[in-house]
Formats: C-alpha cells, structure tokens, sequence
C-alpha cells in the first residue's frame, strides 16, 4: 500500500483570538499541523524558522497588511498565501492571493479550494430572526463531538470574555458617531462570532459594518448585548463548571 501524501503545514495569520483558537483546532482534529500568528509582523518573525506550505492570512488587521503584507510574504516564503475574511475580498486584493475563503474557515473549504471546488459560503448581511436559537445547531453538535466538555466551554467563556469589551468599545463609538471605529469593531466581532456558531450574532455585527446610517446601529448594539447576555445564561445552564 502506497504511504497517504502528508498533509500541507500551514501558518494562520488573524488578528482575532476566537477565530484563530477555532481555526487551529478545527484544522489540528484533521491532521494538519499549524501554527499561528496574531499579526503579520509576528508571521515574519515565524516564517524566518518554520517554513509554510500554505498560508492562511486574514484580510483586516492592524499593523503591517493586505498588500503590503502580501509582499513581505512573498519575499519571506515560497508558500501559497490563501486570503480568509469575514467579509467579500476586494478583487484587486484577491488577484494577489492564491485564493480566497470566507469565515467560517474549515478543512473541508480549504480542501474544496485547493480542489478548485466553490465552496465558500454566501456573507451577504442578513437581520437577526426571532426564534432563530444563539447557538447554530449543527455548529454546536461539531464542536462537541471534536472536544471535551471542558474545552468546549472555554471557547464559548473565551467568546463571552472577548465580546464585553468589544461591546463597550462599540457603544462609544456609537455614541460618537464613529463610523470607521464602528465598522472596524463590528468586523471584529462578526467574525469571530461566526466560527463558533454565533451565527445570530454574526449577523447583526454584519449589519452594524455594512451600514453607514446612524439610525440602525443602536438597535444591532442592543441585539448584540442581549446575545451576550443570553450566552452567559447558557454557559451557566449548559456549561457548568
């Protein structure tokens, strides 16, 4: 029998703790092995004594990114670099990469683009539904069949921990009228949200970013802190310690 083709290494570049925890694990459960960067200046320095098959680099973050990083990549790595965004790439960015995914990021999209299968799934903003349960389902029922009780708790505890804050920053530059400080948190939140099946609150964060009028904000701001208060309620019911 023929040895099976080793599976890629691959180096993450997100910004967002939530999405990069989710990322890896998802990823490592698959067999692949992967290492992360919270920024690209932190990618650099990894590049320099662990080499890549792939790259997978967000699209929005701070310091050194986009294009700019899409150069310094190229001339630090022979690697394929595979855009991933929460939201649609623009094409002059696209056209750099060696293909784009949108989050949620899993193996089986990666496979599928490396495949040359389409497989990304539509990001257009969507309002929040009623009755429409916090957590997906499906989401929900993958992740607890890949982890432990426990750590699967610590995902969702490490999503409530990390959205308080973001919350607050928001409301402030809602209440400023901030639309670049509104948009920048409001991308930050969806995607996160979104890799671990928050997809209600995905939802209203996108139609936070993608809205520019003032008069829409503060009732997504109101949905997203009932969301976050409902998800300490179940980490409490659901999640024990």
């Amino acid at each position: 029998m023929a040895p099976a083709t080793p599976l890629p290494t691959l180096l993450l570049i997100d910004d967002d703790l939530i999405s990069r925890e989710v990322i890896a694990l998802t990823f490592e459960m698959c067999g692949y092995s992967i290492y992360t960067a919270d920024s690209g200046e932190e990618a650099l320095s990894l590049l320099a004594g662990t080499p890549a098959d792939f790259i997978l680099m967000d699209t929005q973050m701070p310091g050194i990114s986009g294009p700019a990083l899409l150069a310094a990549l190229r001339a630090a790595s022979h690697a394929r670099i595979v855009a991933i965004s929460g939201s649609p790439v623009p094409p002059s960015l696209a056209q750099l990469t060696d293909g784009v995914l949108l989050k949620p990021v899993t193996p089986e999209s990666f496979e599928a683009l490396l495949a040359d299968t389409p497989s990304h799934p539509s990001l257009a903003p969507v309002p929040a539904t009623t009755g429409v349960p916090l957590i997906d389902p499906d989401t929900r029922a993958k992740l607890q069949r890949m982890m432990k009780p426990k750590a699967l708790r610590q995902i969702y505890q490490a999503v409530a921990d990390d959205l308080g804050p973001r919350l607050t920053s928001l409301a402030v530059a809602v209440h400023a009228n901030n639309p670049s400080q509104v948009h920048g948190i409001a991308h930050s939140i969806k995607g996160g949200c979104a890799m671990v099946g928050l997809t209600r609150t995905s939802n209203s964060a996108a139609n936070i970013e993608t809205s520019d009028t003032y008069e829409t904000w503060p009732a997504e701001l109101a949905n997203l802190e009932a969301d976050l208060h409902e998800l300490n309620s179940i980490l409490i019911i659901d999640f024990p310690e």
